[in-house]
């Protein structure tokens, strides 16, 4: 069983509820991003006036690219953005809703840690999360895939919406920067909001959601 087929018979037994999955596709963060949203810094943190001003005049360019784009830090971007950022998420677009769902490890340490530091923002809370995500890390890697181990899945969604939220899905391509067959694709998933989102996937979640390949 490989991990798509994983997602969508989770999503069968726990999140469907009657609902048809139309196009799923994997979803991560971009490797150089900035976030271009109203009271939020390019970072995605709550900016002050001074960096608010200086990220106005700021667009795609060597630094990074704008990976999310909004008007207010509620917005349907910035919640699918922070949800494709975690590992195994899969954005799904059903008869009825789009989400971001994710396969959690249910072996991960990591994820009680991050629970953590959310309570505890001291720098001990901190060394605690570095140190706990590095162990994880390392005993991962020694770990088979999700795919292989399935009772160790555990699905989540950390975002969702009605699907009437979405006003459509186009395909989105870094400049300067060539693509290679087997390489990584993006997209640009816009909202009824305004607000879109800029997400890395492959080239068969491109296709899957846009309708076309290259």
């Amino acid at each position: 069983m490989n991990e798509a087929r994983l997602v969508a018979q989770r999503a069968a037994e726990r999140w469907l509820r009657g609902d048809v999955i139309q196009a799923m596709a994997k979803a991560g963060e971009l490797d150089a991003e900035r976030y271009k949203v109203r009271g939020l810094d390019e970072n995605g943190d709550p900016a002050t006036l001074s960096e608010r001003a200086w990220d106005a005049v700021f667009e795609d360019g060597p630094g990074g690219y704008v990976a999310v784009r909004g008007d207010h830090p509620r917005c349907a971007a910035v919640g699918l953005y922070q949800a494709a950022g975690f590992d195994n998420a899969w954005f799904v677009i059903t008869s009825h809703r789009i989400a971001v769902l994710r396969l959690r490890d249910a072996q991960s340490t990591a994820d009680a840690a991050k629970a953590e530091l959310s309570n505890d923002r001291s720098l001990r809370g901190l060394g605690q999360f570095i140190k706990a995500s590095a162990a994880d890390f390392a005993q991962s890697m020694r770990r088979p895939p999700l795919a292989e181990r399935p009772a160790d899945a555990v699905l989540e969604w950390p975002f969702e919406l009605p699907r009437q939220a979405l006003r459509g899905v186009e395909r989105w391509k870094q400049p300067l920067v060539p693509q290679f067959r087997g390489g990584p694709r993006f997209v640009q998933i816009h909202f009824t909001d305004k607000s879109w989102a800029r997400v890395k996937t492959d080239e068969a979640g491109q296709a899957a959601l846009t309708g076309s390949s290259d």
